[in-house]
């Protein structure tokens, strides 16, 4: 009964609470991708290349202190660094360093997954991460989801569910859609098993932009570290 209590919940829900110093491979199985975020000294430059698809590392900061970009419409992005991320065939890493312009990026596997992330190594270290959609069409920013704390205590690594920064509200999803295409990306998303009021996976808001506008807006993930050196992210298939 309890594993079907936990099976029913999976697909009910997309996000859990795995806020817990739990092994999450535990309950949901092995990851179909599981990703290192590495950090780096400053004045870390080894020159090449870093856009092997079949990396599992993307190397970041280890203070993302004065690390300044944007405007991206409403938001100013100050001391982090972004990972842009698309959805693809397959789980690649299309540019893993960002720690020479502040930008790499990650193409995220066909389906919906729960993601689970936690700072493994030695104690110490903090970071933010903020999961923002980006209309380059209406100059705006919306971020997704909660900001997320991490942190590395002594004792066993705690996994936080960080599943919520990649679905995008409904009112938000109406927020950004111009009113002559609402209609449209509306019955996209009814038509792909959404109902009215669904919290919705960014890559399917993203898609139904593209096939209803023919418009390509953006998904990325605002990192913040200050002395994490290895940050795991592992995705899970709901």
């Amino acid at each position: 009964m309890a594993v079907v209590l936990v099976l029913t919940i999976l697909t009910t829900m997309h996000s859990i609470s795995l806020v817990t110093a739990a092994n999450p491979n535990k309950s949901l199985g092995p990851p179909a991708f599981v990703l290192n975020l590495i950090g780096k000294k400053a004045g870390w430059s080894p020159g090449g290349d870093f856009d092997n698809p079949d990396r599992h590392t993307i190397f970041v900061p280890e203070s993302t202190t004065g690390y300044n970009q944007g405007p991206y419409g409403n938001l100013t992005v100050e001391d982090s660094v972004l990972i842009w991320m698309t959805s693809g065939p397959e789980f690649a890493v299309i540019d893993g360093n960002a720690c020479d312009e502040g930008n790499a990026s990650l193409q995220v596997g066909p389906e919906k997954y729960i993601v689970c992330i936690a700072v493994l190594g030695k104690p110490g270290g903090t970071a933010t991460l903020k999961g923002w959609y980006y209309d380059d069409e209406g100059y705006a920013c919306y971020q997704l989801g909660t900001t997320k704390s991490l942190s590395r205590n002594k004792g066993t690594p705690v996994w936080t569910d960080v599943t919520d920064i990649f679905y995008i509200s409904w009112a938000q999803m109406l927020a950004a859609v111009p009113d002559a295409y609402e209609a449209g990306v509306i019955a996209w998303l009814l038509a792909h098993g959404y109902t009215w009021g669904d919290d919705i996976w960014i890559f399917d808001f993203l898609k139904a932009l593209y096939d209803v506008m023919t418009d390509t807006d953006y998904y990325f993930w605002q990192l913040s570290n200050s002395g994490c050196k290895l940050i795991q992210v592992r995705f899970y298939p709901l």
